[in-house]
């Protein structure tokens, strides 16, 4: 991979981008240092795959639901970017600044767990982790034109 993460909101990381298949992100990036699966969604139950790639500090998710194309990413690498700006152990206050003229929509503030808060973007698909006031994640996701029609950044072949 190369020595930037470039997050690139709706599309993708780099030139994996949002839809593509499990075999194709495994020509990537190769094999999935762990493999997690698990019941997602509210009513009707769908499976959901979870690869992560440890030494890239790289998550990505597919949806049984989405034909099992790529729908999720999540970083916790200090070499992330967003907007060309290396992004982890930010205060929130500098990711608000960052992402003021990307149009994301109305961001959200949950307090979490004891010293951790999120930061959503949720008509962006784009959430920010922070652990003791500093950015330790991003996650991100495909846009939907609906609430069931996803916006691909690849052709649905």
């Amino acid at each position: 991979m190369e020595n930037l993460q470039e997050i690139k909101i709706g599309k993708g990381l780099n030139t994996i981008l949002f839809g593509i298949s499990r075999p194709t992100l495994k020509n990537q990036l190769g094999q999935p240092t762990e493999i997690d699966s698990y019941n997602a969604g509210d009513d009707d139950e769908y499976l959901t795959e979870a690869w992560h790639y440890d030494e890239y500090e790289i998550s990505a998710s597919f949806d049984e639901e989405d034909d099992w194309r790529l729908t999720t990413l999540s970083t916790s690498s200090p070499i992330a970017t967003l907007n060309g700006k290396k992004v982890m152990g930010l205060s929130m206050t500098e990711i608000q600044e960052l992402v003021a003229p990307l149009d994301l929509g109305e961001g959200e503030i949950e307090d979490m767990e004891e010293d951790q808060t999120l930061l959503s973007y949720i008509d962006s698909s784009l959430n920010f982790w922070f652990e003791d006031g500093k950015l330790s994640e991003v996650q991100w996701g495909v846009l939907w034109k609906d609430e069931d029609t996803p916006k691909w950044p690849v052709p649905v072949l």
